[in-house]
């Protein structure tokens, strides 16, 4: 068991980032606003990707984290370039505050008792990761002004699609 109180690292990994996405401070600029949330929401991917890559069994399942790692790494370290140079601007963040829902909604609907181990856990909830990701991308490209960062978002919602497609059906393969 972990300090938490849970027996799955992996789902201490998630709330540990949602609790660090929920003390993002937002400005009401949905650009920098959504580089904040998404350059934190990737650091939860990394952590559990490198989590697999250390631990997981499963080969697919090992060398799509290893890509993670690196993909999410780099895209991380851009948005935080970004999100840095971009003035401070205040503004009213009702809007920007709802690309926050979809890992809320996600948080709630998660299976706190899943069985399984690193491999199932790592599949199940980075498809859950990926959708809310897809969710919060696709919130911030009506109010996007920034053509690099919604180039950025669209890109993070076609490979997290196609990611999250081979993790359902490795879900799909392997059902506990």
């Amino acid at each position: 068991m972990t300090a938490s109180g849970s027996n799955n690292k992996m789902m201490d990994l998630m709330h540990d980032n949602m609790s660090d996405m929920q003390k993002i401070k937002m400005t009401g600029d949905p650009d920098r606003d959504f580089a904040l949330l998404m350059a934190t929401h990737h650091k939860g991917a990394l952590d559990m990707a490198k989590e697999e890559a250390e631990s997981g069994q499963d080969t697919m399942l090992v060398n799509m984290a290893r890509k993670t790692l690196q993909t999410q790494q780099d895209e991380r370290d851009r948005l935080e370039r970004f999100a840095d140079a971009q003035k401070s601007a205040k503004g009213d963040t009702s809007k920007t505050m709802q690309m926050m829902a979809p890992m809320k909604d996600m948080m709630a609907k998660m299976n706190h008792d899943m069985k399984g181990g690193t491999d199932h856990h790592f599949a199940s909830l980075m498809s859950m990761h990926h959708q809310s990701g897809i969710d919060m991308a696709k919130a911030y490209m009506p109010q996007a002004k920034s053509p690099e960062i919604k180039a950025m978002a669209q890109k993070i919602i076609d490979e997290q699609q196609r990611e999250k497609q081979k993790l359902d059906d490795w879900l799909q393969e392997h059902q506990q």
